[in-house]
């Protein structure tokens, strides 16, 4: 792994701290019902800095991690399916971040590449900064936390997909919007 990427990766790393540190809530009432709206307002605040986390730590990867075109298009593919997965955790309960990378790993890598290794570990990192702020149980707050990470992960794969999920075969525009 050669000095550049590495410190690519350390500058997304010191990015996602300081995201979740900007958007740490402090608890100003007395009732567990004020702590948890303050908590649920500073995550959704902070959803679109969420949401290009996502897109950089995805980004980061298929951008400066991968050489080969071939490479770099299946990982995208793996990379949008595992954004699918991310998006149906969202449903009910919230996972941990653990079992978030572990869905990630299981629904769409190759767990021996080490490049979907290091975007399952960059995306759980990014989860994981938000998930103490979660305990309150507030799944709405949790599935809009998990929908902008899936956001960011389609964002940045989606040019790199052979067949977006949203291009049709039979399609007679020209282009497609995403």
């Amino acid at each position: 792994m050669n000095m550049n990427l590495l410190f690519k990766i350390s500058g997304l790393g010191l990015l996602l701290s300081l995201t979740a540190c900007g958007t740490t809530a402090t608890e100003t009432g007395s009732t567990t019902a004020s702590a948890t709206a303050t908590t649920a307002a500073s995550i959704e605040s902070a959803l679109p800095l969420i949401r290009t986390g996502a897109a950089v730590a995805t980004g980061a990867v298929l951008d400066f991690a991968v050489n080969q075109p071939g490479t770099r298009t299946r990982l995208a593919n793996e990379m949008y399916a595992a954004a699918s997965a991310v998006y149906s955790l969202s449903g009910g309960s919230f996972p941990t971040p653990a079992q978030l990378q572990a869905s990630i790993l299981a629904f769409g890598g190759s767990q021996t590449d080490a490049n979907y290794a290091t975007f399952s570990t960059a995306v759980a990192g990014l989860y994981a900064a938000y998930y103490p702020k979660l305990a309150t149980g507030d799944t709405k707050t949790a599935t809009d936390l998990l929908n902008a990470i899936a956001g960011g992960i389609e964002d940045a794969s989606a040019a790199y997909v052979t067949t977006p999920a949203l291009a049709t075969a039979s399609s007679t525009t020209a282009t497609t919007s995403f």
